[in-house]
């Protein structure tokens, strides 16, 4: 397959980081106001094209899935991948290939790698980490003990501690959001179990991460990712909201074309390499790709079964099928299927209740497992 060209220019840095925690809001909004948000269309092609038979694929049934999206009416993209080669995709209300989306948690699974990232330039040290060590202008007189217990490995498995943001439907997300300093409020929240116990999702948990990037960095997340995940990949953050410090929102709100999602599935099922080029260590690959949870089996979510948390992405079964997924609110999906050397990528609308995220998600599932696993005739 052909993939766009980038700058592959990795210095191993491996110098002791300079926290410097004082100086990092004020270079923050510094390095902040000299970045694009990317609002354009994007008009290269980073992947090529072959046809369904030639990757052993029947275009008929395929086209089937295609005739079910559209008239889903709430699907925005549809792209289906084997074998490192575009065989069907097709956009719909009023998106196209070019178009960036909101990801929502998809971004979840991009800063993962991200983080990965960060420990092999050496810019993180251990995943035993103290987050506390991080955020030291945010203790608070009789802070709950057990909060300097929190490590980078709670925030990447859920694990702080904290509430589930789908609590009170929802309500303990907006209550999170709409606070003027997210990471004061999540630091802030009660501990509802001791970190590590128990997984709870909750974005500003990853949140945290981002803050803990660009403090590690001296650059913010979005500089750095761009640097050293997006260039290599030949793509680009669009838009990409910010907490009221500046902060770029982690693990959410990132803006990629269903294309530049399919990359980052495409960097994981090739171990964390393009091109002969380790982008992602392969040792973090195979441990973010590794269950974090112990939901009991047979779990079931639609035509998703035996699924469970790993670290910001999830795992499962879709006909039996082993899969491995960048998972967001609405059907927002990167969903890799690594025995049959397949991308599933969508989009959809995602400003829906609860109940109806539930039902555009079991629907894109469905599509995939009456439609395109079928469609696979080797």
């Amino acid at each position: 397959m052909r993939i766009k060209k980038a700058d592959l220019d990795f210095k191993m840095i491996r110098e002791k980081k300079l926290r410097g925690l004082i100086l990092t809001g004020f270079l923050l909004f510094g390095i902040c106001a000299c970045e694009k948000n990317l609002t354009e269309e994007k008009q290269q092609d980073i992947w090529e094209y072959s046809t369904p038979a030639e990757q052993q694929m029947n275009s008929a049934i395929l086209d089937s899935a295609f005739i079910q999206a559209e008239s889903a009416s709430f699907i925005d993209g549809l792209l289906v991948i084997r074998n490192g080669y575009i065989v069907a995709e097709n956009y719909y209300n009023g998106y196209s290939k070019s178009k960036p989306h909101n990801v929502m948690s998809v971004s979840k699974s991009f800063l993962s790698a991200t983080v990965g990232i960060a420990f092999q330039l050496g810019y993180l040290d251990s995943l035993e980490e103290k987050v506390m060590d991080y955020f030291p202008e945010y203790v608070y007189l009789n802070m709950d003990s057990r909060k300097y217990d929190i490590t980078i490995r709670h925030l990447l498995t859920m694990r702080m501690g904290i509430i589930d943001e789908s609590e009170n439907n929802y309500g303990a997300y907006w209550q999170f959001y709409n606070s003027n300093n997210w990471i004061k409020t999540t630091i802030e929240a009660p501990l509802i179990f001791n970190p590590g116990e128990k997984m709870r999702y909750n974005t500003f948990q990853t949140h945290l991460l981002s803050a803990i990037i660009t403090k590690a960095t001296q650059q913010s997340t979005r500089k750095f990712m761009t640097k050293y995940l997006c260039e290599p990949l030949g793509i680009d953050i669009g838009e990409w909201e910010r907490d009221p410090q500046g902060y770029y929102f982690g693990g959410n709100s990132m803006h990629f074309t269903p294309q530049e999602m399919a990359m980052l599935g495409f960097l994981y099922l090739n171990k964390g390499k393009i091109d002969n080029v380790q982008i992602v260590s392969e040792d973090w690959v195979d441990l973010t790709l590794t269950a974090s949870t112990n939901i009991a089996v047979p779990s079931v979510w639609g035509a998703l079964k035996n699924y469970n948390y790993a670290w910001l992405w999830w795992l499962g079964q879709i006909n039996d099928h082993d899969l491995f997924m960048a998972y967001g609110y609405g059907g927002q999906f990167v969903i890799v299927f690594p025995d049959l050397e397949l991308i599933v990528v969508s989009t959809a609308t995602n400003n829906v209740d609860p109940d109806m995220s539930t039902v555009q998600e079991w629907t894109i599932f469905d599509i995939i497992s009456q439609y395109i696993l079928p469609s696979i005739t080797s």
